[in-house]
């Protein structure tokens, strides 16, 4: 797999989400888990918006998606929003 800006910005993405669906900071202050609830949403647009505009590349996204091992799915970032 080739690692370049867009695979390490995808990795990113899935990060994010995973960090914010994790459940060990469920008892955050209000303000602090709304900025993570808007950071995973925000993540989530960016890592379809990849996902769609690189069909050539979706295989090495697919490898790096594997490679993180998100607390998401595959059929998450695949779906079109």
């Amino acid at each position: 797999m080739v690692s370049d800006a867009m695979i390490a910005e995808f990795t990113e993405c899935l990060n994010t989400m995973s960090h914010s669906r994790a459940g060990w900071d469920y008892e955050l202050p209000r303000a602090q888990k709304l900025k993570e609830d808007k950071e995973e949403k925000d993540a989530l647009a960016r890592a379809r918006a990849i996902w769609s505009d690189n069909p050539e590349r979706q295989e090495e996204l697919r490898a790096a998606f594997i490679a993180a091992r998100p607390l998401a799915t595959m059929r998450e970032i695949e779906e079109r929003r």
